[in-house]
């Protein structure tokens, strides 16, 4: 199974700030090429802050420039996110019992889900006990192997300016309960660092990558502000079968020249 994980879109129709400049044709040339060359995919998961500033202009952006994906499309949302605007606006967000924007997908891998940890109006992440309640009901009803999809990191990740608006500790810790006991847990993706890392949480193995605006420079010390860096955007293309997973992170946008290595000789 292929599937591509997308993060942080950030869109700002017209926005002529640097950060933000060029984040709606970012968008664009990821969508395109995802149509031309993994078009096979089953689907696509976008992590969240699918806009910068969330009024009806930019969800409306969002939601022209997420529909010519071929492909089906679930959306989560971030900390810049609005639930009830973008519940109202994105045809890849969709609400679960209680409202919330969280949603369990079938897919041929396993059961998605994926959770809403947007905390408006504050920016760090949270799940409250019904939301608690929904994940743990959805992990005890299923066998199969479960691929959790969130906006925030359910750990500190190093990056110490991100890290102070990360998941609540006491979510993330009842979440770790939760997925940890379940032992079905095959993969955790997340977005809202802007960074390109991977390894491995309670035995479950994460990823996440860069945004389509600005990126997080590897900062480790700094906690008052978050530096910054004009990295490349990417997208992740996910490769999955029953004894691995590979997450392969493009640089869609590189202009670093190409060549041929040779033949595959080794």
């Amino acid at each position: 199974m292929k599937f591509i994980h997308l993060t942080d879109l950030h869109i700002s129709p017209g926005s002529t700030r640097k950060p933000l400049a060029g984040t709606e044709e970012r968008s664009r040339q990821a969508f395109a090429e995802i149509n031309a060359v993994h078009g096979d995919a089953e689907l696509c998961i976008i992590t969240g802050d699918i806009v910068d500033d969330p009024h009806p202009e930019a969800y409306d952006c969002a939601e022209e420039l997420i529909s010519t994906l071929t492909m089906p499309v679930y959306s989560l949302l971030g900390n810049h996110d609005n639930r009830a605007m973008g519940l109202n606006r994105l045809s890849s967000l969709r609400s679960d019992r209680k409202g919330f924007a969280q949603q369990a997908i079938p897919t041929s891998a396993g059961l998605f889900l994926t959770l809403d940890t947007n905390n408006e109006p504050e920016h760090n992440g949270m799940l409250c006990a019904d939301r608690l309640d929904w994940i743990k009901e959805k992990v005890d009803a299923t066998a199969d192997p479960i691929w959790i999809f969130m906006h925030q990191a359910p750990f500190a990740t190093g990056l110490a300016a991100m890290d102070t608006i990360g998941l609540d500790p006491a979510a993330a810790r009842a979440l770790g309960e939760i997925l940890a006991t379940s032992g079905k847990v095959a993969h955790l993706f997340f977005g809202h660092y802007h960074r390109p890392m991977s390894g491995v949480w309670n035995g479950v193995p994460f990823s996440s990558h860069r945004s389509m605006m600005m990126q997080c420079a590897l900062d480790l010390t700094e906690p008052t502000y978050v530096p910054a860096v004009y990295e490349e955007a990417q997208y992740s293309v996910v490769l999955t079968a029953r004894e691995q997973t590979v997450v392969h992170y493009h640089d869609f946008a590189s202009r670093a020249e190409t060549a041929s290595m040779g033949p595959a000789t080794g």
